[in-house]
């Protein structure tokens, strides 16, 4: 059995376990973001993208998105991709064991595996797509969401790593694909595309609106 069956596995065996013990604390995103970040957060499209400037805080509405996403959809996978793994843990791996502390869910961290298990049985995994070699474990996934961060610098294989892998696996959990990211030199490739179409719900936000929106928060 591969290590994301075993994932999957286990994450169904722990939700069994906990359904008779009662929830556990709710992650309540409107504590730490402002209305840009929530907007984001609590959008129910099945494909969202997200334009953001640096120290926007898209970071902490990505970690909100998987948390939220993972509460709701007991036993359920949410994955986050970054370029490469490295970079995934870099983003995002402190963000989501600083919420999961401040809101007392519950997680049980694996930093080798970076790998975030809930009570409920869902897991947060986060990985790196740096070639298309690397996207092939994805294939055969079950996910309840996707959120794929600096979506501005994939190369053109991005687009497969979309329609061919990700989408199929989306599928079981009728699940969710965030493409987040900043805007790039230029007005072009995938991920500009998903942007400017209809069918792709579109948010955006700036380094002010997080000063102003915190402020506030």
């Amino acid at each position: 059995m591969s290590g994301y069956a075993q994932i999957e596995a286990r994450t169904l065996r722990v939700a069994a376990r906990v359904s008779a013990k009662g929830k556990a604390p709710t992650f309540d995103a409107s504590r730490v973001m402002f209305a840009q970040q929530l907007a984001f957060v609590g959008d129910q499209s099945k494909h969202v993208t997200a334009v953001c400037s640096r120290r926007a805080g898209k970071t902490v509405a990505a970690a909100g998105k998987l948390i939220a996403t993972a509460q709701a959809k007991p036993g359920s996978v949410c994955l986050y991709l970054a370029l490469t793994r490295l970079n995934a843990k870099r983003i995002v791996w402190r963000t989501l064991l600083d919420m999961n502390a401040e809101f007392r869910l519950g997680g049980r961290a694996n930093e080798t595996e970076l790998r975030l298990d809930l009570p409920n049985g869902s897991t947060i995994y986060l990985a790196g797509a740096n070639d298309r070699g690397e996207i092939e474990k994805y294939r055969g996934l079950a996910l309840a969401l996707v959120v794929i961060d600096e979506a501005q610098s994939f190369p053109a294989y991005l687009e497969e790593l979309v329609d061919a892998v990700l989408t199929p696996a989306l599928m079981d959990y009728d699940g969710a694909l965030a493409l987040i990211g900043t805007p790039g030199p230029v007005p072009a490739g995938y991920f500009h595309s998903c942007w400017a179409s209809p069918g792709w719900a579109r948010h955006g936000w700036d380094v002010f609106a997080n000063q102003i929106g915190r402020a506030h928060v």
